[in-house]
């Protein structure tokens, strides 16, 4: 028996998102695999729902695995860029997918990034106060 039509699109959406998650066809790729696996886990057979949260749970961990590297390794980011890795990242939140413990963290890592850029050449209490409602928001 061949596999749903779905889960393989899915794959295929979902190689061409890891391969591109830092461009606007990346995020594309990513929404539509991960709807598609969406589908497929609640409409699915037994078997194939396991195999849609394998497949969300190892490209979850991959493309936020890659994201967190090159936050860490790059705290030179631009602010475009930073905007569309917290889509990426956003994009995983609209299923019910369990992500890895580190995708919150994160995520807060490049809010406080993007506050840093947004705030650049404002009165330092302004900043200050965005980073309390950020905190408030974390807690």
């Amino acid at each position: 028996m061949t596999e749903p039509s779905r889960l393989a699109a899915a794959r295929r959406h979902l190689s061409q998102a890891e391969a591109d998650f830092r461009s606007d066809d990346g995020l594309f790729h990513l929404a539509e695999g991960l709807a598609l696996l969406e589908e497929v886990a609640l409409d699915g057979e037994t078997k194939y729902r396991t195999i849609a949260t394998n497949l969300l749970s190892a490209y979850s961990e991959r493309i936020c695995g890659s994201i967190r590297n090159l936050v860490a390794s790059d705290r030179g980011l631009p602010q475009p860029e930073l905007e569309h890795l917290f889509k990426v990242l956003l994009a995983f939140d609209a299923g019910n997918l369990e992500l890895p413990d580190y995708v919150r963290s994160l995520k807060i890592d490049v809010v406080r990034r993007l506050i840093d850029f947004y705030y650049e050449g404002h009165p330092a209490e302004e900043k200050r106060k965005a980073l309390k409602r950020l905190a408030g928001i974390v807690e």
